[in-house]
């Protein structure tokens, strides 16, 4: 009997990058909107908050895959480096969106 090989998927690494990727847009629309009227301000907010729940969504599908290909690593199952290659990349853009818009410590009562 042929022994079945395991299929390399990348959708869900691919699909945490591009949540990611939706998530750094989302907030640098927002940034470029600005707050210069009240819609502007009303369109700022909306997208600060899809930035958060695309970069929360990436955080646990890039996270958890991350995880999934630590185990599989460890247990000397094959690992294709293409899988590697996007969840870290998602992982490295999420710390990036992450380290450039913190949740918190960015108001206007935050001392330089």
């Amino acid at each position: 009997m042929e022994r079945l090989q395991p299929r390399t998927t990348v959708t869900t690494p691919a699909s945490a990058l591009a949540l990611a990727v939706g998530a750094a847009a989302s907030f640098a629309i927002g940034d470029a909107v600005g707050i210069f009227t009240n819609a502007a301000e009303d369109v700022s907010v909306l997208t600060w908050l899809m930035g958060w729940v695309l970069l929360a969504w990436a955080a646990i599908i890039g996270g958890g895959y991350a995880v999934l290909l630590c185990l599989r690593s460890l247990s000397r199952r094959p690992v294709s480096p293409v899988q590697v290659t996007l969840a870290a990349s998602a992982l490295a853009l999420i710390a990036i969106v992450l380290a450039t818009h913190p949740l918190w410590g960015t108001g206007s009562g935050v001392s330089s």
